[in-house]
């Protein structure tokens, strides 16, 4: 159904960092090649596919879609590069997409278009290059992340509202439901991005499109893993982090329902959120650590 279709389709979330267990999601995107903004993928062949997807995901036990598979679409290179940092970049959810390609993904179909157009989005923020090949720094691809991480950090804000018109044992359940989001916001999407940001951060000048390529490659752990070596103070850190990362995967790895009445007593909700922020203050010690102050400035300013 998808030969000859320049299309990539890739996980992402727990599948793409290779930590997912059986209550995991299964979160899908599927990226186009077209050779112009106007060449498309043929709707009823997707259909077919999503029809397909959803069939398959339901036979093996997989959580249902988000919001009944509404987030199943298809973006497309050439509209992504087009709308890059500009205001349709996150409405059209190709931010979302990128992103996650880049930071935590995993072929499911094709791994040479996958490699292509990966290749070819990390281009994206390599337009300057040329112009300064002898002391290239991707600061437009770390900026790019760290505007995910903080649209990230507002939404959840903005998805926060919602609880002040709850009451009684709706609210409850919806408090702990959020605080969950909280945990996993705060540690693993943290780890997502700046297992990234550290790594291009620390990177000597010319930072190259291959050395970016071959940490896209990597899962944040394995990236974390590649910083060891610079210094006792950053190696300490890594092995605090790969601690309190564990201590994260028992506690979300169980049960939705079983995960939702921990969170739901104010005891073990604290807990968990005062490892969250043990793990944030971690990162940002691990970041002083081995990231030369010339280059921490483009962090900051």
């Amino acid at each position: 159904m998808l030969e000859g279709h320049p299309l990539s389709v890739y996980a992402t979330g727990s599948y793409g960092r290779l930590e997912a267990w059986s209550g995991s999601d299964l979160d899908v995107f599927f990226l186009y090649d077209g050779a112009d903004t106007s060449e498309r993928f043929p709707f009823t062949t997707f259909v077919r596919v999503c029809a397909r997807l959803v069939e398959a995901a339901e036979e093996m036990g997989f959580p249902a879609f988000t919001g009944g598979g509404r987030y199943l679409e298809v973006q497309y290179v050439t509209e992504m590069e087009r709308q890059l940092g500009g205001p349709r970049d996150d409405s059209l959810n190709a931010f979302t997409a990128r992103m996650l390609l880049l930071l935590e993904s995993r072929p499911l179909h094709d791994d040479e278009i996958y490699g292509r157009l990966l290749e070819r989005i990390i281009g994206f923020y390599y337009r300057d290059f040329e112009d300064h090949a002898d002391t290239f720094v991707p600061v437009f691809l770390v900026n790019d992340i760290l505007r995910f991480w903080r649209t990230l950090t507002l939404n959840y804000e903005h998805k926060r509202l919602a609880l002040r018109d709850l009451t009684g044992d709706e609210l409850a359940l919806k408090k702990a439901d959020s605080a969950v989001k909280n945990y996993k916001l705060k540690v693993s999407r943290l780890a997502t991005c700046f297992s990234m940001v550290a790594n291009l951060s620390q990177e000597p000048a010319p930072v190259s499109a291959d050395r970016v390529l071959e940490l896209c490659r990597m899962t944040p752990a394995d990236r974390f893993e590649r910083l060891r070596g610079h210094n006792r103070e950053g190696d300490m850190r890594i092995d605090e982090l790969v601690n309190l990362y564990e201590e994260f995967l028992v506690a979300v790895q169980q049960p939705e329902h079983e995960l939702l009445a921990s969170f739901a007593d104010a005891d073990k909700r604290n807990q968990a959120l005062t490892i969250a922020a043990r793990y944030g203050n971690v990162i940002y010690a691990l970041l002083g650590a081995i990231i030369p102050p010339g280059r921490m400035r483009y962090l900051v300013v």
